[in-house]
């Protein structure tokens, strides 16, 4: 096994830099005296940039003398970089404040002039040393630069039987229907998708001896010829060294019909990139023309979803499979196997202690059959219960078995884009506990802070946070990031990491990332950092502080700070014992573009927090000991996210930030800066927005708020206070808060209106609605016109009686006549403290089906009724609801009866109704119509329990 090799990204450093000169330059003339001399100095930077990248295209990062040489490099940009800091510092201040004395506006441009001049004649000089080093450094050798790892070692105990089965009656049944057909496989490294085309390839050669079968690993420099080639040499084993097409043809096609052969598998496994992908698709839609009498099957393996979207077009698209991981069950029978076959043993059944144990490792391989059959392996090598107990508990780990698996994973690392690879790398920073649940926000704001995002020449319409964004899911399309939760919009708001991954990235962040107290030695190079413990750590190395980026804080050891930190662009604070923040902070002030200060014990902002000009996200969630914010918060005009969660956290004048673009909460005042028409310049606000004490806020107000022109919000909550007295003015405000059309989700609570709003209706994008507390309301015929509605939650409304009389007109070509309801869309429904709801009927003259044959609640999977006590009549026939799934009825004493013969019940929770308890008595005919649920609980009690293999999707991720 080859050595696993990372090192330094310096190719994203010099894009980054010749963005930044290039950027500079446009400005030099119009901001800087001695402009020509600037912009002869950045043009000659320019030019040695350009001759360093080709180098370091082609340089060999393996060899030890160029390490230095990069470290060079990166130091060099790392001087441009806080150079561009400090100069957009200088700019974003004449934003923050009125310069008021002129002579002092002039001095200071005169002094930023010179001192521009000055380093960057510096930093010329560096990267001039650079190009002269250059002409030394050692290059690679490409014709000796090839992937390896062809064998198909061991791909029989990879667990994938079933799989097999399964893709081989596909390609049959695919076969028989068209000429040219075949399936993509899509899955992370070591998930079997070569074990998988391997069998395939195997089994099809014993049971088809009269097909041609051609296995073909997919390499960089793979070309057309080489496919046919090798599809040859698999009749004729002497036929090689043919590289002409027409030659390769001219031998192939007598030879298929000499041997009269019918059927063609073509297995083409490790497709990786895209713009191969799309050659690759060409030759194969050649394939029938070249082979007319032969059905052809292709199968490709690939861990690259956009590959396999790719393979999946027109003309002729393979169908695509992705390969998912295993139990935890599967993978402990991988590592038995394995464990018998290195130990030599029959079976370890009589060893329940090892079994135990071995089960809770199977538990560590995360699905992966790769990883089960390496955990195996080494098992089997040291059977005793010490050693797997050192395993279990991650204290022993061969490094030969560690290299075997990163050796894999590194394939997908391996072919991401310099840009990718170093966004890749920082989520090392992140430790395993945390990335099992990782903010896609959180994450995307940390790679901006840092200068991952910057912008291409084709992209410049593009915000970086779109970029981000992008990146993740190409992150998560290299099955690098894996998706934990998703929003109404389809959007990533959460993603984790594979175990085995995170210690991917640690490995190929070691250079520029330290985790203490984990790290035995301490590299110059480093550039961000973590701090777990505080075992061992007197200090923060000044060589390493120097040119720190990130420090992310686990425990207060912010003592031992640096006095004088040079350019930290991130800093986070998680530990909760921290109640001041250092006055060395106010140093940072150039440069800090992230600050996280959540669930810390800190009980002030310092006073220098509001002359960070060129801070982009400032978190202070979960802060209960944090008094106030300091005055001037307005003043941070990059200020693009601002998290926090405590009402008495709403910085004043917040209108003045019109980068803004995340405003988790406001809360209405009277006051000037407090006021809702703060809301009114910031139309690049996006997510969620909450508005609270919406009491003190007037209609003029609320219109001069224009949340209809921000476009990008996706969920707004409208809050009044509680306990109020009824107030005709709600309906006004209410009014003059129109929302953008496009909203997916809205709340409102504490309503005291008697309607709903008139531009309910318009909401034809709106996902989720919750009324809540809206005591005098009783008009919610508005309901009816929201075709996306998906989820409904009804609470406390007082004022209405009964529900289900709905319907509308919309206009056809036909004249006007009745729609299909609203109600078709729904997937969840509930219904709480309803307390004068005396029952809900169907839609009148339309039975349980629209006069379009649709199903009333044809898609409702939930339903949820509880605390109405004049409840006493409901939809009884079930089949107004053929996908319920759930249905959950509580403290209802006067329900007599649940809806007949849902077919697809399978949890029913009924809690304080005693007029259903006969639906708990076995024999009974209400217990024959929902005995076949899965799940049945009465009053608590769990009166039936069985394990299904019904898996249900979320219904907003569908």
């Amino acid at each position: 096994m080859t050595e696993v090799v990372f090192t330094l990204l310096v190719g994203p450093v010099i894009d980054q830099a010749l963005y930044k000169v290039a950027s500079l330059l446009g400005r030099s003339l119009r901001e800087f005296w001695y402009s020509g001399d600037l912009k002869a100095e950045l043009e000659t930077l320019q030019e040695r940039l350009i001759l360093v990248k080709p180098v370091l295209e082609n340089v060999d990062q393996s060899d030890e003398g160029t390490i230095g040489w990069l470290q060079r490099i990166q130091d060099a940009a790392d001087d441009l970089r806080v150079l561009e800091d400090e100069h957009a510092y200088g700019a974003h201040r004449q934003k923050g404040r009125i310069q008021s004395q002129f002579k002092k506006q002039v001095h200071h441009f005169l002094f930023r002039s010179r001192s521009m001049l000055s380093k960057i004649k510096e930093i010329n000089m560096s990267f001039n040393r650079i190009v002269l080093e250059s002409n030394c450094i050692k290059l690679i050798n490409h014709s000796q630069n090839r992937e390896a790892d062809d064998s198909f070692d061991d791909f029989e105990v990879l667990g994938r039987d079933a799989d097999v089965l399964k893709f081989e009656s596909l390609l049959d049944e695919l076969s028989q229907k068209h000429h040219l057909s075949g399936l993509s496989i899509v899955g992370m490294p070591g998930v079997g998708k070569t074990a998988v085309a391997t069998s395939i390839c195997v089994r099809a050669r014993e049971n088809h001896p009269s097909s041609l079968v051609a296995w073909v690993p997919v390499r960089k420099d793979l070309k057309e010829a080489m496919i046919l080639g090798q599809m040859l040499q698999c009749l004729d084993s002497h036929a090689a060294g043919m590289t002409e097409i027409g030659q390769i043809l001219g031998h192939l096609k007598p030879m298929l019909e000499n041997k009269k052969i019918l059927k063609i598998l073509l297995i083409l496994d490790g497709l990786w990139n895209e713009e191969h992908a799309r050659g690759l698709k060409e030759f194969i839609c050649r394939l029938p023309r070249w082979f007319a009498t032969a059905r052809i099957s292709v199968v490709i393996t690939t861990s690259n979803k956009e590959v396999a979207s790719i393979m999946g077009t027109e003309p002729i698209p393979l169908h695509e499979h992705e390969l998912q991981k295993l139990s935890d069950d599967d993978c402990w029978l991988i590592m038995e196997e394995n464990v018998l076959r290195s130990s030599n043993r029959t079976s370890i059944q009589h060893h329940p202690q090892l079994l135990s144990i071995g089960k809770d490792i199977a538990k560590q391989c995360g699905g992966l059959p790769l990883v089960a059959a390496v955990f195996g392996k080494h098992l089997g090598a040291h059977i005793e219960v010490d050693n797997w107990s050192a395993i279990r508990d991650n204290k022993a780990w061969h490094a030969g078995h560690r290299k075997k698996i990163l050796s894999q994973l590194k394939k997908s690392y391996d072919h991401l884009p310099l840009h990718l690879r170093r966004c890749f790398s920082f989520c090392s920073i992140f430790p395993k506990e945390k990335i099992v649940k990782i903010s896609r926000d959180e994450l995307v704001q940390c790679w901006m802070a840092n200068g991952f995002l910057s912008k291409s020449n084709d992209s410049r319409s593009d915000e970086e946070e779109d970029v981000g964004n992008k990146y993740v899911n190409d992150l998560v399309s290299n099955y690098l990031l894996e998706v934990v939760d998703m929003d109404e919009c389809g959007n990533i708001k959460f993603c984790k990491m594979h175990d085995e991954v995170h210690n991917l990235a640690l490995l190929s962040a070691k250079h520029e990332i330290l985790i203490w107290p984990d790290a035995q030695t301490v590299e110059k190079s480093v550039r961000h950092m973590r701090v777990e413990s505080d075992e061992n750590l007197r200090a923060i190395p000044k060589g390493v502080s120097e040119r720190l980026r990130s420090l992310f804080l686990d425990v207060d050891v912010l003592h031992m700070m640096p006095k004088k930190p040079r350019s930290l662009q991130s800093f986070k604070l998680e530990a909760a014992a921290a109640n001041e923040l250092p006055s060395s902070l106010g140093r940072l002030k150039y440069y800090m573009k992230y600050l996280d200060i959540s669930e810390s014990g800190i009980k002030r902002l310092p006073k220098s927090v509001t002359k960070f000009y060129n801070l982009q996200t400032l978190r202070f969630t979960d802060c209960k000991s944090l008094e106030r914010l300091p005055s001037g918060i307005e003043n941070l005009v990059s200020l693009r996210h601002i998290y926090f969660d405590d009402e008495r956290h709403v910085p004043s004048s917040i209108g003045k930030l019109a980068s803004l673009r995340t405003l988790p909460l406001f809360v209405v005042g009277r006051e000037k800066g407090r006021r809702i028409e703060e809301l009114n310049s910031l139309n690049q606000l996006s997510g969620k927005l909450k508005i609270c004490k919406l009491e003190l806020a007037s209609q003029s107000d609320a219109t001069k708020a224009k949340l209809k022109d921000k476009g990008e919000l996706i969920e707004l909550q409208f809050v009044w206070s509680e306990n109020r007295a009824n107030n005709p003015e709600d309906m006004d405000v209410l009014e003059g808060l129109q929302p953008p059309s496009t909203l997916k989700s809205l709340t409102i609570e504490n309503y005291r209106g008697g309607n709903c709003p008139s531009w309910m209706e318009n909401l034809e994008q709106l996902v989720e609605l919750k009324l809540i507390d809206c005591d005098e309301c009783g008009n919610i015929s508005c309901l009816e016109r929201l075709p996306e509605l998906k989820v409904l939650n009804i609470k406390a409304m007082h004022n209405v009686s009964r529900i289900g009389r709905m319907s509308y007109h919309q206009s056809s070509s036909q004249g006007e006549g009745e729609s299909i309801l609203p109600v078709l869309a729904l997937r969840k429904l509930t219904l709480s403290k309803m307390t004068k709801l005396e029952g809900c009927e169907t839609t009148q003259g339309m039975g349980w089906k629209t006069e379009q044959g649709m199903v009333v609640f044809s898609r409702l999977e939930e339903l949820h009724v509880g605390d109405c006590p004049e409840l006493k009549t409901w939809w009884e026939d079930g089949s107004a609801y053929p996908k319920l799934s759930m249905l959950g009825i509580q403290s209802c004493p006067n329900l007599q009866a649940i809806p007949i013969g849902l077919l697809n019940l399978t949890s029913l929770d009924i809690n304080n109704c005693p007029k259903l308890m006969e639906y708990a008595q076995e024999g009974s005919d209400k217990w024959s119509s929902i005995r076949h649920a899965h799940r049945i609980r009465i009053n608590g009690q769990i009166v039936r329990s069985r394990r299904s293999r019904f898996f249900k999707v979320p219904f907003l991720r569908q």
